[in-house]
C-alpha cells in the first residue's frame, strides 16, 4: 500500500507498519509533536499493550517496531497507531490522514478485485486454446498459451510479461498482476475474454491480433493515458 500524505511518502517496513516519523514530517515537523513524546504517554503504552493482546493481530506480531539503521531508520506502527498519533498531534491533520487511509485501501481493494478477475478470464482463453488446437489435429504445446499472453500484454502494456517484469525490476517468478494499476488489469481483462471469443469462432492469429487493437483504441488507450497522467501528477 503506497501512501502519500500532503506530499509525504510514508514509508513501510517489510511487515506494513507505517513510518511516524514521516507521519511527524508530513504534520509540519513540530518538535512538540515528536514521535518520542507521544510514545512517553501512559495513554499510549497502553494502547499499545492493549494492540499486542488483541485477537486482532496475528500471533507475535508488534505493534511497533524501531528499525536503528540504513534507509528505513525510524519508528513503525500499525494502522491503529497511525490514527492515534495523528489525532494526538491535531484533529485537521487527524482527518486528513483518515481519509488518505480510507482512499488508499480503497483503491487497493478494488484493485485486488479486478486481479482476481483477470485470473479468473485467463482460464477459459487457455480453454479455448486447448480445444481449438485439438479439434485440428494439433498437439497442444506450451507456447501456444504463452503466445496469446504475450498479445495481450504487448497490446495492454506495450510489452510482454518477461519484459515488464525486468522495466519494473519484478523478481520473475512473481506475478505481474500484482504491479497493474486498474486500468491495466482492466484493460488486461477484457482482451482476454474478447481474445477467448475469437479463437471459439475459429478467427487466425492475426485477424485476432488486429481485433483486438481496434478494441484497445476504442475502450481503453484513453483511460490508460488519464491514468498514466494522474499517476505521474
Amino acid at each position: 500500500m503506497n501512501i502519500t500524505i500532503l506530499n509525504t511518502a510514508i514509508k513501510q517496513d517489510k511487515k506494513g507498519l507505517f513510518c511516524i516519523n514521516d507521519i511527524h514530517k508530513a504534520s509540519g515537523n513540530d518538535k512538540s509533536k515528536q514521535p518520542s513524546n507521544w510514545l512517553r504517554l501512559d495513554s499510549t503504552q497502553e494502547l499499545i499493550q492493549e494492540l499486542e493482546d488483541s485477537s486482532d493481530m496475528r500471533s507475535g506480531q508488534k505493534a511497533i517496531e524501531v528499525i536503528n539503521g540504513g534507509n528505513y531508520r525510524g519508528t513503525y506502527v500499525c494502522k491503529e497507531l497511525v490514527y492515534a498519533y495523528a489525532m494526538w498531534i491535531n484533529a485537521r491533520f487527524h482527518l486528513h490522514v483518515i481519509r488518505t487511509f480510507d482512499k488508499v485501501i480503497q483503491q487497493d481493494y478494488q484493485r485486488q478485485r479486478l486481479r482476481e478477475l483477470a485470473k479468473v478470464e485467463y482460464k477459459p482463453m487457455t480453454d479455448a486454446i486447448k480445444f481449438e488446437k485439438e479439434h485440428q489435429g494439433k498437439e497442444v504445446k506450451y507456447y501456444h498459451f504463452s503466445n496469446e499472453a504475450d498479445l495481450i500484454n504487448r497490446i495492454a502494456l506495450g510489452m510482454t510479461s518477461a519484459k515488464f517484469k525486468v522495466h519494473h525490476d519484478i523478481n520473475k517468478n512473481e506475478s505481474i498482476r500484482d504491479y497493474l494499476t486498474p486500468c491495466q488489469i482492466k484493460c488486461i481483462t477484457d482482451l482476454q475474454r474478447a481474445n477467448t471469443t475469437f479463437i471459439q469462432l475459429g478467427m487466425e492469429f492475426e485477424e485476432r491480433k488486429l481485433r483486438l487493437m481496434e478494441l484497445f483504441k476504442r475502450n481503453h488507450i484513453i483511460q490508460l493515458f488519464d491514468e498514466q497522467q494522474r499517476i505521474a501528477a
